[in-house]
């Protein structure tokens, strides 16, 4: 088939027809190859990783929290407008308009979980030390509130969730199976989060744990390992609304609420 999708009439506008995506979600979907294929593009593929481990470094080693929003959220239009061009739609980015209420009340029940979750640690003493961080402990009530209300919802949350849930998945399975296309799309994000964790070493209450380079190489694989399988979690919920906003909900009640429940212990308990 032509790359050019403008040269397939709107009914080829996507590799998988929407009922297949609505249907995605279940196993025996997983395996398939789509029915109408397109390239991949893996040249503009390339540029967006490229660009968003760029990013990566610079938000994480260079440049002030007070820039990472507007900084990543301009990275993430780059990398949609590239996606764009490569010919991938709305409906394999998960960012379909008819599609939002679902991805709303999806995302909003698994809030509603995790907030119990918690909830239900920070009662527990010895599950309730695990939220003093120090960098919250150090830090005003207000610049945890901007963290866990504004800066984790815009720049981590919707930037991840789009960038590898939506961009990146919907790229890969224009052209190969969801699980193919999920599991790639997952290890990414584990590797992504090697900065972050060793950066976070000093400040966590399981950091002593995790001393010297044989400590740190056994923190980052076990982060690299858990956040591939928490991408895994995201993307099903993506793929059980067939919308992007589900995960973002859920990302943004993993670690927002995480982080709410933190500022609980440390400035009210």
């Amino acid at each position: 088939m032509p790359n050019n999708l403008s040269a397939t009439g709107k009914q080829f506008a996507w590799s998988w027809p929407l009922s297949d995506w609505d249907e995605m979600w279940k196993p025996s979907m997983w395996l398939r190859n789509p029915p109408q294929p397109h390239a991949t593009h893996i040249l503009h593929l390339a540029a967006i990783i490229a660009l968003v481990m760029y990013a990566n470094v610079i938000s994480n080693e260079v440049l002030p929290e007070i820039w990472h929003i507007p900084f990543q959220l301009g990275i993430l239009a780059i990398a949609l407008a590239i996606s764009r061009r490569a010919g991938t739609t709305w409906t394999a980015m998960g960012l379909r308009r008819d599609r939002l209420s679902r991805g709303a009340a999806v995302g909003g029940l698994l809030v509603a979980v995790i907030t119990i979750g918690i909830a239900i640690a920070i009662a527990i003493p010895g599950t309730r030390e695990l939220f003093r961080d120090e960098k919250i402990v150090d830090a005003s009530l207000g610049w945890g509130l901007f963290q866990a209300l504004v800066r984790i919802p815009l720049a981590t949350a919707l930037y991840e969730e789009v960038l590898f849930r939506g961009i990146v998945f919907g790229m890969l399975a224009r052209r190969y199976s969801p699980l193919l296309a999920g599991v790639a799309t997952s290890l990414l994000f584990g590797f992504w989060h090697i900065l972050p964790t060793l950066d976070t070493l000093d400040t966590s209450p399981a950091g002593d744990l995790f001393s010297g380079w044989v400590g740190a190489a056994i923190a980052v694989m076990g982060s690299v390992a858990g956040t591939a399988l928490a991408g895994v979690g995201f993307l099903l919920v993506r793929l059980y609304a067939n919308s992007t906003l589900a995960a973002v909900l859920a990302h943004i009640g993993t670690n927002s609420v995480a982080m709410l429940g933190a500022l609980f212990v440390i400035h009210v308990l």
